[in-house]
């Protein structure tokens, strides 16, 4: 019977990672702060003008991984990682890594004994911030990630149990898209509670 009942938990979390859920519509904006970014110098500048990706960071935060390299920007987030599977297939596999700061704000949860997350924190970023993460173009998944460092998370957040709304400051974004439980991850660096 327990059996069955993970099987069909870990059925029902795919299912919902690869849909976006209706929610309804927030009347009071969230507070977001982007991050600062460091002045470029004149060969930086030029590595960005000559991106693949350098048009496509003034318009959207979507990029296909199997066209960056290490030094690309995507949200303004410097790419100092990138691993593709099966570069051929529209759905391909990607693992890429990010370096920068940004200030996002979402609902977090501080899992409790889960199945599946076990006591891991989470963080779905709302509406209004998923343009400021890098995103790849095929990923119809809701943007959301796990804190790595749990302990720093866990006395800004609350613990096992905890729920509620916030902003936050992360770095060390990265995004791990492949077909099986994964999810994206980051490290905190700082967290303002919702009081609402």
């Amino acid at each position: 019977m327990k059996r069955i009942l993970s099987v069909i938990l870990i059925a029902m979390l795919l299912a919902g990672c690869s849909q976006k859920p209706v929610e309804p519509a927030e009347t009071a904006e969230p507070v977001v702060q982007p991050a600062a970014e460091p002045a470029n110098t004149a060969s930086e500048q030029k590595a960005e003008a000559e991106s693949p990706l350098a048009d496509e960071k003034e318009e959207s935060n979507l990029f296909d991984a199997r066209k960056a390299k290490e030094g690309d920007m995507a949200a303004g987030l410097k790419i100092i990682r990138v691993e593709v599977n099966s570069p051929e297939e529209e759905d391909y596999e990607a693992y890429v890594d990010f370096e920068g700061e940004v200030t996002v704000s979402g609902t977090f949860k501080h899992n409790l004994n889960d199945e599946f997350l076990d006591h891991e924190i989470s963080f779905k970023v709302d509406e209004e911030s998923e343009a400021l993460l890098p995103k790849l173009a095929h990923d119809r998944r809701y943007v959301w990630f796990m804190f790595m460092n749990h302990d720093e998370a866990e006395k800004a957040l609350g613990a096992a149990g905890t729920e509620g709304k916030a902003t936050v400051t992360i770095r060390n974004y990265s995004i791990n898209y492949a077909h099986t439980e994964i999810w994206n991850t980051a490290d905190l660096v700082k967290a303002e509670v919702s009081s609402e």
